[in-house]
């Protein structure tokens, strides 16, 4: 860039050396190539500057530009009274110092020109339309770019050539119809096209389509290592910037790279506009061969500019062209010789127009009086040549305020060894739509998309299982109810009262609580807010805690109870004071314990919610789109946190191990007809073997949110139904089976002591293993018998007296 920005600045100094002496740097073809007409006409010129003389196809556009001048001449309604003739030389291959001396053999030597053409290449348009305009010379110019618009620098410059902007537009557009949000780059290091790379970067990013990868080619060597960046970084969807010979090269290397099948899509440079790909030498494509090369290029797809279809509507402002012109026309491709034949036509309409405003100069002017310090001739031609309105072989030719633009952009396809329309955009209406020529193809069945897509997906329970478990929860909600209302109505029933009500309700309350944290931990956290997930981890928690403190809590202190009766009111004959609110007091006490916990979590530890994302799966229903779905689950989180689960585990295993204890040394007790103690200790044994059972599977699910949500959710339906059922089942057995006066409490163990006084109670069967016991209660009781019998003795004697006296 460096290197040209003073190549440039060395040949505007040259220009301004060379005007100053006006010297007469070359020669060129200043008449001799003009158009001689037979006819007694006066004589305009026009400039024209032709680049890349040896291109095939660059350098047949003079001969269109002078075919053009031809028609013009011999067209009644434009110039009639001049024969427009053309000085023109070729610039060389994009040099600007080879275009400046030109420009100043056209100033220096020969007649004046009025108007110029070109040049074609911004390089040479930046500096030669610079130095032009100090000769007061209009530039109907064939090289777009936003700098040449810039009066202050070009005051005469018109760019007569649609600019690239329309294109890049269609290309935007295009890429939005398609689905395609990324996009590559990978063009030539030259000032041309890092400045069109920059302009399409701008439109596509203002239209939220990513550029994932730009390779600026340095060296054209090392073009099939750009090409591997490329492909690592998954680039599908790719748009070049290169001239004609390194594209054919470039095409080659990505055959070879395999890089041009189904999953690629590759967009021509603008300047693409014919079918650019065929008929090409063997040695530039080497070494692929020409059926390779094609294959490489099939599907590519160009943005390219629309051109008249129905050429009977031509019309230069009310003047047709001649039949023998159309003749010409079809001898050659529209899309060849259009934008070349279109300039010569709106070189020749700005200077018809400009003649009656050039009439009403003081002192009236024509164009044959046109000279280089002329401002005011210069000036009427600029008004005129900056706004014209024609239908031409692009289709409408319409040029406001200096500039053209595409009034249409066909987007063309590769198909084989032919390009076709497959999408027409209009540039006012920024409409695309089909062209109605040819549909788009693809080398696979379906539109490659532009990469691998991962799409994040909120892993949730499914429905399924969240209505199994609703349903099994409800269920056990509604037993829990029925039993809360029969330990409520028949509480003065002996027996419900004997196994003291109060405690019953606690029970039934936290079963509800287990129940509800069930609903919780099914609760959808898709649509919920960051605070409402936090909320409702919090909720699951306390639910579960509290649950479990109440329901558990309560059976413990009855088994306590019976333990302590046992042990203390029984073996060692003394009486004890165990209330049911002391019995309820402990197990508020382990609730209030767990408030205290959560109460310092929610203050002490802010809690936030965290994402756990899982591989990516590949979406199966459509994978030709290479979806692939990222499963997240949110989860709540906080610094402290384990240090709090690790206190309401703590306290949580402490209860549990206080209930199995007391389960144990209750083992052999039995409350005749209730048989409360072995229900209660049915129940803690149920409780530990289903946390023994859950904790270890909810380690080896790890991340399947069904299974987290189902194997827990079910434990604890399944714990707290079995809970319910153990504790009141035999108290409406009772309730319904056995009248309230024949129900009397006796505890009993396997030892032997103790006995039933309802009248239908059975006797007591005595094991093996409390034979010693046995006999030493036979000798206590046979002593104070025999002791009882002296006493009776004595009473006998006592009350034989007693008669005698």
């Amino acid at each position: 860039m460096v290197a040209c920005q003073l190549k440039a600045a060395r040949a505007l100094s040259l220009a301004t050396l060379l005007v100053g002496l006006l010297a007469r740097a070359v020669t060129s073809n200043s008449g001799g190539n003009a158009t001689d007409d037979p006819r007694t006409k006066t004589a305009v010129y026009m400039g024209a500057f032709f680049a890349f003389p040896n291109s095939p196809l660059l350098g047949a556009l003079q001969a269109v530009a002078q075919t053009a001048l031809d028609h013009v001449n011999s067209l009644e309604g434009i110039l009639d009274d001049y024969q427009l003739r053309m000085r023109w030389n070729w610039t060389g291959a994009a040099d600007p110092e080879e275009a400046l001396r030109l420009l100043y053999t056209l100033v220096n030597e020969g007649p004046p020109v009025v108007i110029a053409s070109g040049p074609h290449h911004l390089s040479e348009a930046t500096i030669v339309n610079q130095v032009a305009a100090r000769y007061n010379i209009v530039q109907m110019g064939l090289a777009t770019h936003e700098s040449l618009l810039d009066r202050s620098l070009y005051p005469y410059t018109v760019q007569a050539f649609p600019s690239n902007d329309a294109k890049l537009l269609a290309g935007a557009a295009f890429f939005k119809r398609m689905g395609w949000r990324r996009v590559a780059f990978i063009f030539e290091e030259s000032i041309v096209f890092q400045n069109h790379m920059r302009d399409f970067r701008e439109i596509l990013e203002a239209r939220d389509i990513q550029i994932v990868a730009s390779e600026r080619v340095k060296d054209i060597a090392n073009l099939h290592l750009h090409l591997q960046s490329l492909k690592r970084q998954d680039a599908r969807i790719i748009y070049l910037g290169f001239y004609k010979a390194t594209t054919l090269r470039l095409f080659c290397q990505a055959y070879l790279a395999e890089m041009t099948g189904a999953k690629y899509v590759w967009i021509a440079p603008y300047w693409a506009g014919t079918v650019w790909w065929s008929n090409v030498s063997p040695s530039s494509i080497a070494p692929c061969s020409a059926e390779q090369f094609v294959d490489a290029v099939d599907t590519t797809f160009h943005f390219t500019g629309t051109v008249q279809g129905d050429l009977s509507v031509l019309n230069y402002n009310g003047v047709k062209p001649l039949p023998e012109h159309y003749d010409y026309f079809n001898s050659l491709p529209v899309s060849f010789i259009a934008f070349t034949y279109d300039n010569a036509i709106a070189t020749a309409l700005a200077l018809n127009s400009s003649i009656a405003d050039l009439q009403r100069l003081q002192p009236p002017r024509k164009l044959e009086d046109f000279t280089y310090s002329d401002e005011e001739m210069a000036r009427v031609i600029l008004n005129h040549a900056q706004n014209i309105d024609f239908i031409g072989l692009q289709g409408r030719v319409l040029l406001e305020d200096g500039q053209q633009t595409w009034a249409k952009v066909d987007v063309a396809q590769a198909q084989g060894t032919e390009m076709n329309a497959v999408m027409i955009y209009h540039t006012k209406e920024e409409l695309l739509q089909n062209s109605g020529v040819s549909d788009i193809k693809w080398k696979g069945d379906h539109i490659p998309v532009d990469g691998v897509t991962t799409r994040p997906v909120i892993l949730e329970v499914s429905s399924l299982f969240r209505v199994i478990l609703y349903s099994l929860a409800s269920v056990g909600a509604v037993i829990a109810l029925a039993f809360l209302i029969i330990n409520i109505g028949f509480k003065n029933k002996r027996a419900i009262k004997m196994s003291s009500p109060p405690l019953g309700n606690l029970t039934v309350v936290g079963c509800l609580l287990l129940y509800a944290s069930v609903f919780s931990t099914g609760w959808d956290k898709k649509d919920l807010s960051d605070t409402a997930i936090i909320v409702k981890c919090h909720l699951e928690r306390i639910l579960i805690s509290l649950g479990l403190s109440f329901a558990f809590g309560s059976v413990f202190m009855k088994t306590y109870r019976i333990h302590a009766i046992f042990t203390i009111a029984v073996k060692k004959f003394k009486r004890i004071d165990l209330p049911d609110w002391k019995l309820i007091g402990g197990v508020l006490f382990a609730v209030m314990v767990d408030c205290v916990i959560f109460l310092l979590w929610i203050v002490l530890d802010t809690s936030t919610v965290e994402t756990y994302t899982l591989e990516p799966r590949l979406n199966m229903t459509e994978p030709e789109k290479e979806i692939y779905d990222v499963p997240i689950i949110r989860y709540c989180g906080s610094e402290h946190a384990q240090y709090f689960t690790i206190a309401l585990y703590g306290v949580k295993g402490v209860l549990l191990t206080f209930g199995l204890f007391l389960a144990w040394e209750t083992r052999n007790i039995a409350v005749s007809q209730l048989n409360d103690s072995k229900y209660i200790a049915a129940s803690v044994y149920i409780v530990a073997l289903t946390i023994a059972l859950v904790v270890p599977t909810m380690t080896i699910l790890g991340d399947d949110v069904n299974m987290t949500f189902l194997v827990p959710g079910v434990a604890i339906v399944i714990v707290n139904t079995a809970v319910l059922c153990l504790n009141f089942i035999p108290k409406v057995f009772v309730l319904l089976t056995v009248e309230d006066k024949n129900i009397n409490l006796s505890m009993m163990t396997s030892m032997g002591y103790g006995g039933s006084s309802a009248t239908n109670s059975s006797r007591l069967s005595h094991k093996k293993d409390g034979g010693s016991r046995l006999e030493g209660l036979r000798s206590k009781y046979e002593q104070r018998k025999a002791k009882l019998e002296c006493l009776c003795k004595e009473l006998q004697l006592v009350c034989n007296r007693t008669k005698t006296n």
